[in-house]
């Protein structure tokens, strides 16, 4: 099974998404856990986010209320390599979240896992991929990343725009890699820009105790060396319960759905990406 991919963008929407939230308690600790899957291409991953945080002000103004920062410890697993790292985030203002991220990449050998291209403009489809299944290689990456969120809500209108620059480094011959979690090709040292911008509309349903968000989003990713653009459109849609299911709370699902307006391999074609959830409090 090839490895989920777009991750990111679906793990931003929901933590932030997730924040608001939050704002009323002064310190506490959460533990969200969250499997997803995606069609085209076709993948499975695992994720943990554990984090602290302090709310340092509450104010009658909604401008400055709820502001806090936090540190924590995030993971993913799938087939292709295992993540682990540490983050630091700050709200300043409750327009903007500010994220400094380190990601440790254990690359496992298999699954296109670290497989090496001699050009930027090399195929990596489906097909090409198993023909080139058994040149997997194993070995360690590192992932420094940096989150910009500008967020807005208008009565039952959310407006959410998410940048992230990352820089990567990888091991092994290159000198391109296929970069699992965007699937896009990379330098062995290269840096990555996105932008994912999303517009939603709340719905509160059953008395305040299911919240539904739905709307369309648009996402760019540039690869810096490589000088690879993907882009994509779609819609998003994802609901949470004020409920408890065995340890977890808050359980969720969300669906994101679209199509390819611009990639080296999948132009025009649909994709698909379901995911379910909860948090764990109090840790």
């Amino acid at each position: 099974m090839r490895p989920f991919s777009f991750f990111a963008s679906v793990f931003f929407l929901l933590f932030s998404l997730c924040s608001a939230s939050l704002a009323e308690k002064a310190a506490f600790a959460r533990l969200e856990l969250d499997l997803l899957s995606l069609y085209n291409p076709l993948g499975l991953s695992v994720s943990a986010n554990g984090f602290y945080r302090t709310v340092y002000r509450h104010d009658d103004s909604p401008l400055w209320h709820g502001l806090y920062y936090q540190s924590g410890l995030q993971a993913n697993l799938n087939p292709a390599f295992f993540r682990t790292g540490f983050h630091f985030e700050l709200m300043p203002v409750t327009v903007l979240q500010i994220r400094l991220q380190y990601d440790r990449l254990k690359f496992s050998g298999k699954n296109a896992s670290l497989l090496s291209f001699a050009s930027n403009q090399d195929l990596f489809g489906d097909d090409e991929l198993e023909n080139r299944a058994g040149d997997e290689q194993a070995g360690y990456g590192n992932r420094v990343l940096f989150q910009f969120t500008l967020r807005a809500q208008f009565a039952s209108t959310i407006v959410r725009n998410v940048s992230v620059l990352s820089s990567y480094s990888f091991p092994g011959p290159g000198p391109y890699y296929l970069e699992r979690e965007h699937e896009i090709l990379m330098a062995a040292d290269d840096e990555l820009l996105a932008n994912k911008f999303f517009l939603l509309f709340e719905t509160v349903l059953d008395s305040g105790r299911v919240h539904r968000y739905i709307g369309p989003y648009h996402e760019y990713l540039h690869v810096k060396k490589s000088d690879l653009i993907q882009e994509r459109v779609g819609i998003t849609w994802y609901q949470q319960y004020a409920a408890r299911l065995s340890v977890f709370n808050n359980p969720r699902w969300y669906i994101q759905a679209g199509s390819y307006l611009k990639d080296q391999n999948r132009e025009a074609e649909i994709f698909l990406i379901f995911g379910i959830g909860g948090d764990i409090h109090g840790l």
